[in-house]
């Protein structure tokens, strides 16, 4: 015993007195299930921050040649520091303004954006002066278009691609003898609900008033290993921040997890994008904008070793990623931790299709981290890549990928279908067979009387004489619901218990349809309660706003009457949804069309009944039954903004009462 505690002090000791790296200023994030970000690991550990004579830096680059140059700003000049970050020249000190861009191409010449001249500055690798490029004189670059050079980068074929402060056009292109090509990688315009409804309602002069709704310029620019061009946009969606185009100018990126405040990116040769943003984090993605890791955090004035003030670049070299921080006037150095390098290594042969060498690598990372997407992503194309079908449809499930899953759905279904079809094509026609001779021979002996003879007393039954003349609503919904105002048919009992089938029909429905078609990932992620609320909620607005509205534009229908025959048209919703949820499951996204299309037709039934309830309930003719519906929807949207504000309000009177209450406890 006294061995065994002697022992567990040992190992307390060696994990007090751990290295202090091991403890970051930051926590880290990965991209888990349901598109959220969960706690991991860390991937990158601060090693150094690196005290520089800069003033105001904007811009650095890491040269083919080994050397890393930084655009410092403050002091008009480009430094050029060696692999121990010492000086090793001053370059372009007699010709710079003020630096904010730059680039180092493989013959060492330099591509200098100058927001003090507004001009793009070409030295050689001497700093000698090669080229200084101002505004196009071209008329396709626009009479009145400003060129406010700020950041650059250059292809193998030496175009200059230039984020120019303001242009909402995209980059400029140019050549290196200054002549302009075209603009490159534009932004488009986000239209809000407001917006749109201000361009309907106000007239030009009142819309000249209001600040012009165009194009957020690009704010960074980059270009990975294969030409293709990588621009940042501060300022825009989240989503939208960072874009990547191929050489048709048409964005490869889909919505990511990115920042509205990005400043820098870098794009290495192993398939990493890095981006930083203004509030210290640092941002890791693969080259298909799937996101791997965020971490980071501001100095808030503790100088923990780490944290980043003013963050303006960013380049990744190997395992260590290097920032430069413009308020700090300093280089800080993050090098990856082992769980980082087995996570760049899988994507690395990911990236480069070699999805069966790079599973070893995530099998690994799952045992680090078993809510890593990513990881479970290279698993399923890997097992897609052998033929392992039914793995990759797990694979994909845990990846969240439809487009994968349904593919590997897909062979899985073609086996099913090669092996079992001729039989069962074989065994439904023995079954129709059978029932038609069963049919002829029970007319003629009669063998289920006994059975019509009970479903006939059943019928007098109220409830089951409702149900049954739920068939006949289909076929002639006019006359159903003359009889339902009547009082010949339809109970409120029934109605209700409707309602109740409507609501356990959408919540099944949820559960039942097919992950490819599903809204959700997981069926963990589905809130019964709140989908029962919103269903509930949306009856009861309905009824009782159509019903209010019905009561002063001259409608006959009684609360009993809109009630039994609302619920009588959602039938349809509640005969079907169930169905075709099963239905999905044996359907890929090459048949998405048969599912879509039987959503719809079961919509579009449900609304058909809808409004012939209120024309014949309420004997309205046809244009006085669009006004009512058109009323009753509105009058719904009333009800709801009403309901909210009520919210607000009560919450604000609530907070303010328990306010006073916790302010006369702590007086008391």
């Amino acid at each position: 015993m006294r061995r065994f505690l002697l022992l567990l002090l040992l190992a307390s000791l060696v994990l007090v007195t751990a290295p202090s790296e091991a403890l970051a200023p930051y926590t880290t994030w990965a991209l888990g299930p349901g598109g959220k970000l969960y706690l991991t690991q860390d991937a990158y550990i601060p090693v150094a921050e690196i005290d520089l004579p800069l003033a105001g830096p904007e811009d650095m680059v890491w040269g083919p040649d080994g050397f890393l140059y930084i655009a410092d700003t403050g002091n008009h000049r480009v430094l050029k520091l060696d692999a121990a970050f010492q000086m090793v020249a001053t370059l372009g000190h007699e010709v710079l303004q003020a630096p904010t861009g730059l680039f180092v191409d493989e013959q060492g010449t330099l591509y200098i954006a100058d927001a003090g001249k507004n001009a793009v500055v070409i030295l050689d690798g001497e700093g000698r002066l090669l080229a200084e490029l101002g505004r196009p004189s071209e008329p396709l670059f626009g009479r009145s278009q400003e060129f406010l050079p700020r950041k650059i980068t250059v292809d193998v074929r030496k175009n200059l691609y230039i984020v120019s402060e303001g242009s909402v056009n995209g980059l400029v292109l140019m050549n290196t003898d200054g002549r302009f090509i075209g603009y490159f990688g534009a932004n488009t315009a986000q239209m809000s609900l407001k917006m749109i409804l201000q361009r309907l309602f106000l007239t030009e002069e009142q819309l000249a008033q209001f600040i012009k709704n165009v194009a957020p310029s690009p704010s960074n620019v980059g270009l990975d290993h294969r030409g293709l061009v990588y621009t940042v946009t501060a300022g825009t969606t989240a989503e939208r921040s960072i874009r990547k185009f191929n050489i048709a100018g048409r964005n490869l990126f889909g919505p990511i997890h990115g920042s509205t405040t990005f400043r820098d990116l870098h794009i290495s040769a192993d398939g990493l994008l890095v981006a930083v943003d203004a509030n210290g984090k640092i941002y890791e993605y693969d080259l298909n904008g799937t996101l791997l890791f965020v971490f980071g955090a501001p100095d808030r004035g503790e100088q923990r070793l780490g944290t980043l003030r003013n963050p303006t670049a960013i380049v990744r070299v190997g395992d260590t990623l290097y920032v430069l921080d413009k308020d700090k006037n300093a280089l800080l150095l993050y090098r990856s931790t082992d769980f980082a390098r087995k996570v760049h290594e899988g994507v690395r042969l990911y990236m480069e299709g070699l999805y069966q060498e790079a599973r070893p690598h995530f099998e690994e990372v799952l045992t680090y981290n078993g809510l890593f997407i990513m990881a479970y992503q290279g698993i399923a194309d890997a097992c897609y890549q052998e033929g392992d079908y039914g793995c990759a449809l797990a694979m994909y499930r845990y990846a969240e990928d439809r487009r994968g899953y349904s593919e590997a759905f897909w062979e899985l279904r073609n086996v099913v279908l090669q092996r079992y079809l001729g039989s069962g094509l074989m065994v439904m026609l023995g079954l129709g067979a059978f029932a038609g001779v069963f049919g002829r021979v029970e007319r003629r002996y009669g063998w289920l009387n006994p059975w019509r003879a009970r479903l006939r007393r059943w019928r007098r039954l109220r409830l089951v004489d409702d149900f049954l003349f739920l068939f006949r609503f289909i076929r002639y919904p006019a006359d159903s619901f003359y009889y339902i105002k009547k009082d010949l048919r339809g109970s409120l009992t029934f109605a209700f218990l409707l309602y109740a089938w409507v609501v356990t029909a959408r919540v099944l429905s949820l559960y039942l349809t097919a992950f490819i078609f599903s809204p959700y990932a997981n069926p963990a992620q589905i809130r019964v309660e709140r989908e029962i609320t919103y269903v509930v909620l949306a009856l009861f607005l309905w009824n009782a706003a159509n019903y209010l509205v019905s009561t002063i534009s001259d409608g006959e229908g009684r609360v009993r009457d809109v009630v039994i025959g609302s619920a009588y048209s959602l039938f349809p919703y509640a005969l079907f949804a169930v169905p075709i949820a099963l239905f999905s499951n044996v359907l890929t996204l090459n048949e998405i069309f048969l599912y879509t299309f039987s959503t719809q037709l079961m919509l579009f039934w449900v609304g058909l009944m809808l409004f012939i309830m209120v024309k014949e309930v309420h004997n309205y003719s046809l244009s006085e039954t669009i006004r009512n519906i058109m009323i009753t929807l509105f009058t719904m949207a009333i009800f709801l903004l009403t309901g909210y504000i009520l919210y607000v309000l009560f919450d604000q009177l609530y907070e303010f009462i328990r306010a006073i209450v916790q302010e006369v406890g702590l007086r008391g």
